[in-house]
């Protein structure tokens, strides 16, 4: 967890400012907290509760003058009465009566012979005192009230005061939390996505396309629930922790000691919750990506499903999926309502509830200590303050293992092994590339390339052919280093008698261009698609374009180059396509040029357009075409024929022709054909 937790600090330290400010402000709200009790509890004992106190008889002029005498509570002597609280009525009593027989039980009866109140109060130990008392009238009680009033004002104030700076607080550590995190996910994603492109070949094979959108979007949300759950956790709860017990101890310590006997069962509580969420929060994180990856296959392959009515079958494969996800969700609401969260608030609830039940009783002197009620109210509070956070760590727990889960899943983009993205200016390529028995394997003991070699000189064209599986794409592959030679296998390549792994990737790259078989657009323009991380012209991008055979597609649009490009160029035919991505290449003006059976789904006249420009093109660069139409490299320098990853044959056309091999098969066949 703690390396998880490094992981995204370093996000998080960026906003060092927004994060004082929002601790700060933690801390602040939490010492409101803490004050509001106590300011409760002298409320209601000190002046709501505190007309029991003894009221002592006075000769200065006072506010309580009852029965001629003047009573204060502020100069102590040895004459004294007491005014006693029961069931909504205050009774005056000519005595000073021991505080714990006042916070005893209280039972008042009329006595219709004497018409006096005769009050019985008894204490813990079942002593009993009888008293004779007069019942006071609402303006005697509210005299009796009358030095409490402006003291009662200010605290009333001062709680309102707290209210409203609360309020302030925690709309200000909220908002700051919430900048963090978004700018915590902004940078976290340009990373993500900035990896991405530094990823090798293989990465992308092996993960479907939508788990990795899944990370980026999804699984990126992990580290705002990480950062939010150890704000809560670590510092919200823990802080709530230690200022209530700080209460705890200045109203009774010794009832706050007791009060960590629960710690330990909370720790053996926690630790088998906590095993039990584990397993389940991978599971419902993979499930989730899962079901992400399969509606991208789902979208993507919507028309092949139509065509071949397939969707039955789609229909029950992603049901089992989100079966699967249900079911561990539910697994994972079950554990909660029974031993997370949901039991933590019972638990609470009960506390509470013993806790009025208890001192509601009359059971008031607590381990020699007189419990008033303000301090019932405030000891409630407090604990309360301890058992929140207990139940905001049962139901954050469930948050902070699927966090760790999703927060990990992204990293693994970001922290995962990349190529080598330095780029510096070297001199150009002449183009004689060299593959001296080269040995390769995607998996090792399975050879695709066994012991090829072969030359090509610069400003040639050059045709490689062959079968389904015999190692074509393999060879570019090599040569753009999608793939690097490992160390299990042999063999060199070079281009002008340099170890093509000599540079890093980026730079290496920067003097070769490809086209694919299958044209890749992005949303954007004309323009955009052909400039395409070159800074040439507007006009020379047009004469480009013009010089690949495009000029039709000028004429097409209404804005010409500055025509909008739908999303994968879906206003745009495969030859229309094709045409902007060899137009894309040699704006780049490359030393090696790779066109991997580029003309091998366009229609005739398409490839007609393309060959006239690769005659235009091929001068004063190298050209390798991988060709699934012979006609294409008819006229190529040199032809290279491979055959289960082992070249068979190599020379001219014509020579090759001559030769009646495989070549010469596959031609006649095109041509019967």
């Amino acid at each position: 967890m703690f390396k998880t937790i490094k992981k995204v600090w370093r996000y998080i330290r960026k906003n060092k400012l927004l994060l004082t400010i929002s601790i700060t402000t933690m801390l602040i709200v939490q010492g409101l907290n803490f004050l509001s009790p106590l300011i409760v509890k002298s409320i209601m004992d000190d002046y709501l509760i505190g007309i029991e106190n003894v009221w002592y008889e006075t000769t200065e002029e006072t506010e309580v003058f009852y029965n001629n005498k003047y009573y204060t509570q502020t100069e102590e002597n040895n004459n004294g009465a007491m005014v006693l609280i029961h069931r909504n009525n205050y009774y005056f009593v000519d005595e000073i009566i021991s505080k714990d027989f006042v916070s005893g039980n209280k039972k008042i009866d009329y006595d219709d012979n004497t018409n006096v109140y005769v009050i019985t109060l008894k204490n813990q130990k079942d002593e009993t005192l009888e008293f004779e008392g007069i019942k006071l009238s609402k303006s005697e009680v509210k005299m009796f009230y009358g030095p409490f009033i402006s003291p009662l004002k200010i605290l009333v104030i001062l709680l309102a005061i707290r209210l409203i700076l609360q309020i302030l607080f925690t709309y200000i550590q909220r908002i700051t939390t919430a900048l963090i995190n978004v700018n915590m996910v902004k940078d976290a994603r340009i990373d993500a996505v900035s990896a991405l492109q530094r990823m090798p070949i293989s990465y992308f094979e092996e993960e479907p396309a939508g788990k990795i959108a899944n990370r980026i979007i999804h699984d990126v949300g992990g580290m705002m629930g990480l950062f939010s759950t150890l704000m809560n956790l670590l510092l919200n709860a823990t802080l709530s922790v230690i200022f209530a017990y700080i209460g705890m101890f200045y109203l009774n310590s010794t009832l706050a000691l007791w009060t960590f006997i629960v710690f330990p069962l909370i720790y053996l509580w926690l630790k088998v919750f906590v095993k039990n969420l584990n397993h389940i929060a991978v599971v419902v994180n993979e499930q989730g990506s899962l079901i992400t990856a399969q509606l991208n296959e789902i979208i993507n392959g919507i028309n092949i499903l139509q065509v071949f009515n397939y969707e039955d079958e789609t229909i029950n494969t992603f049901n089992d999926i989100s079966k699967t996800y249900m079911d561990y969700q539910v697994k994972e609401n079950k554990l909660h309502l029974t031993l997370g969260w949901n039991m933590i608030r019972l638990i609470g609830s009960l506390v509470t509830a013993v806790i009025v039940l208890y001192f509601g009783n009359g059971y008031l002197n607590v381990f020699g200590f007189v419990v008033t009620s303000g301090t019932i109210f405030a000891y409630n509070t407090y604990l309360s303050a301890i058992i929140e956070p207990v139940g905001i760590l049962f139901r954050e727990i469930g948050n902070l293992e699927h966090s760790l889960v999703r927060t990990e899943r992204f990293f693994k983009i970001i922290d995962s092994e990349k190529e080598d993205d330095a780029k510096y200016e070297i001199d150009k390529y002449r183009g004689n590339i060299k593959f001296d028995d080269v040995w390769f394997s995607y998996t090792n003991n399975y050879p695709v390339l066994k012991g090829v070699s072969f030359e090509i000189k610069e400003n040639s064209l050059v045709g490689i052919v062959g079968h389904t599986g015999s190692g074509k794409s393999t060879l570019m592959n090599l040569l753009l280093r999608f793939y690097d030679l490992k160390d299990t296998d042999k063999g060199n390549i070079y281009i002008d008698d340099i170890n093509i792994e000599t540079h890093p990737k980026r730079t290496y790259r920067n003097n070769i261009g490809i086209i694919l078989q299958e044209p890749v657009l992005f949303s954007g323009t004309l323009l955009s698609n052909i400039t395409f991380g070159s800074d040439i012209k507007d006009y020379e991008a047009i004469e480009i374009l013009k010089s690949v055979g495009g000029e039709r597609l000028l004429n097409k649009f209404e804005n010409g180059i500055y025509e909008k490009i739908d999303r994968r160029g879906s206003n745009l035919s495969l030859g229309e396509k094709q045409i902007i991505s060899f137009a894309r290449v040699i704006a780049h003006n490359p030393s090696i040029l790779i066109m991997d059976e580029a003309t091998a789904n366009i229609d005739t006249e398409t490839e007609e357009i393309i060959q006239h420009a690769l005659n235009k093109v091929k001068k004063n660069r190298s050209v390798i075409v991988i060709a699934h139409r012979l006609s294409t490299i008819k006229n190529a320098n040199k032809i290279l024929v491979l055959e289960s990853g082992l070249k068979k044959e190599e020379g001219t056309h014509d020579e090759l022709i001559k030769l009646n091999g495989i070549y010469a098969n596959m031609y006649r066949s095109q041509i019967k054909n």
